[in-house]
């Protein structure tokens, strides 16, 4: 029926009912198809779907000139949004950029059993560079059209070369017709920029109006949260080694505050408020004091954390007992510093909740996989802070939160802010490791908390501790102090741990 449909659409040249009628069966018989398969859709298919639905609409138009543009328009612009998505989704949160994607296809049984698909395996050099180069020309496709028209044209022709190799690597002809198809628009809207007024040209610039409406809003939110920080309600700043540090300390209303003092070390990219239920139930009988490390928030001052915590302890005026909570790369920062001479006799405990393993991270960083994984992720919730779309879609921030408005408004704006995660980026890489389970193992009394996420891992390195162990049971990594009925059980394990020595 698609071949009787697709042969009757090809013939049917100026019969507009009978380009409906075949572009309607073509449509029906796709989606019929993806019932019957249980593997899902393909490019191919997906272009070829968008290519006879867009035929049979733009077909019920009566002047068959404006119909003709604007289906042709379509699909260019279709065509175009299906290489540079492609491209941009290949370079976030995958394996392409690694330059391994390639070859991981090439390994399987449905892509991998022809003869260029051995001839690549036994190149992977030339696999892993057109692995990128993927990744490279589907971004850049739209940069085409401002090429002049020759150039233009053979890039289209390296296009279709690229297509004909998937075919012949891969065995997906169906690759080679469903974008083919799609490259006689772009060739028509290449001949027609010259038009002052284009499909294209209202797209491109309402998009672009969209996201630097998106951007400007975003910007003005994080303006917002930096002012409520510097105002009266906001958290307080010391001078210290040439810059500010900023922190905030809570304390029991009655004045009641007992002699030991918990400091709350945030994670990595982390603001103030994402220790907010946490401190909130501790801060009943114990003096709780949370700080921002060199580089995020407020915090200019580019000291140690042992000695910005050092500085701000001087500052509140706190004597006694000290007792170090942690949370993700946190406890590396603590490690930094419970040893030190001016800790040493103050901190006795310790609690690690889903922390660090130094030997885990120094795995992370040294291979070139998982640290450009880091990093595509990092690159990505910078896009989305510069552009504003974490205004606008569902974010990881926010799903693993759920403070008061107003916290969940200041952690949220913290988290997605440029400058804390460029610096995100640089404290991972730059925390050190070594002998940190050493220091941290010398602390007399040490407690693991872990999420549901990781209880695998942190049992292993609250072994390595030599540390007491409890589960957060239904919680992840940012939820288990972000959701409040976790966050409390997080709560009542350190004032349990506190109160029991």
């Amino acid at each position: 029926m698609t071949l009787a449909a697709s042969a009757g659409l090809a013939l049917a040249r100026g019969n507009r009912k009978a380009q409906i009628a075949a572009a309607t069966v073509i449509g029906t018989c796709n989606r019929l198809s993806e019932i019957r398969t249980p593997y899902g859709r393909d490019g191919a298919d997906q272009m070829t779907a968008v290519v006879t639905q867009y035929r049979a609409l733009t077909a019920l138009i009566p002047d068959q000139r404006f119909s003709d543009d604007l289906f042709l328009r379509a699909v260019n612009f279709q065509a175009a949004l299906s290489y540079a998505v492609s491209g941009v989704s290949k370079a976030f949160g995958s394996s392409w950029v690694q330059g391994d994607a390639l070859i991981e296809v090439l390994r399987t049984e449905a892509y991998g059993s022809g003869p260029a698909a051995a001839l690549l395996r036994r190149h992977p050099k030339l696999c892993r560079a057109l692995t990128i180069g993927t990744v490279a020309w589907e971004t850049a496709f739209p940069l085409i059209y401002l090429l002049p028209r020759e150039q233009a044209s053979h890039a289209l022709s390296a296009v279709k070369a690229f297509h004909a190799g998937v075919a012949a690597a891969m065995e997906l002809p169906r690759f080679v017709w469903g974008f083919f198809g799609a490259h006689g628009a772009v060739g028509y809207v290449l001949d027609t920029r010259g038009t002052p007024r284009t499909f294209e040209k209202a797209v491109v610039g309402i998009a672009g109006g969209v996201v630097l409406a998106s951007a400007l809003i975003a910007r003005e939110k994080r303006l917002t949260a930096r002012e409520r920080r510097l105002g009266p309600k906001g958290s307080a700043r010391l001078r210290h080694a040439g810059g500010d540090v900023e922190y905030r300390v809570d304390r029991p209303g009655d004045g009641a505050a007992s002699r030991t003092v918990i400091v709350l070390e945030c994670g990595l990219g982390q603001s103030l408020e994402s220790w907010e239920w946490v401190a909130e139930g501790l801060a009943r009988h114990h003096t709780v004091v949370r700080y921002h490390r060199s580089g995020y928030g407020l915090t200019t001052s580019r000291a140690a954390s042992g000695d910005l915590l050092a500085a701000v302890l001087d500052e509140i005026g706190v004597e006694g007992e000290v007792v170090v909570v942690t949370h993700s790369i946190g406890s590396l920062s603590a490690a930094s510093y419970v040893r030190d001479p001016r800790f040493a006799d103050r901190v006795d405990k310790l609690v690690v909740v889903d922390g660090t393993d130094p030997a885990l991270l120094d795995e992370d960083r040294t291979d070139r996989r998982r640290f450009g994984t880091f990093l595509q992720a990092q690159l990505y919730t910078l896009l989305a802070a510069v552009t504003g779309i974490y205004e606008w879609a569902p974010n990881a921030v926010e799903r693993q939160a759920g403070y008061t408005p107003d916290t969940q408004f200041g952690h949220v704006q913290f988290v997605f802010s440029p400058r804390n995660v460029v610096n995100s980026v640089r404290e991972y890489r730059a925390v050190r490791t070594e002998g940190v389970l050493s220091r941290l193992g010398a602390v007399p009394s040490v407690l693991v908390v872990a999420s549901d996420e990781f209880a695998d891992q942190q049992a292993a390195l609250a072994e390595k501790l030599g540390a007491k162990f409890e589960v957060v049971h239904g919680s992840a990594h940012r939820s288990i102090i972000g959701h409040r009925h976790h966050a409390e059980k997080v709560e009542d394990a350190v004032r349990r741990f506190v109160d029991a020595c």
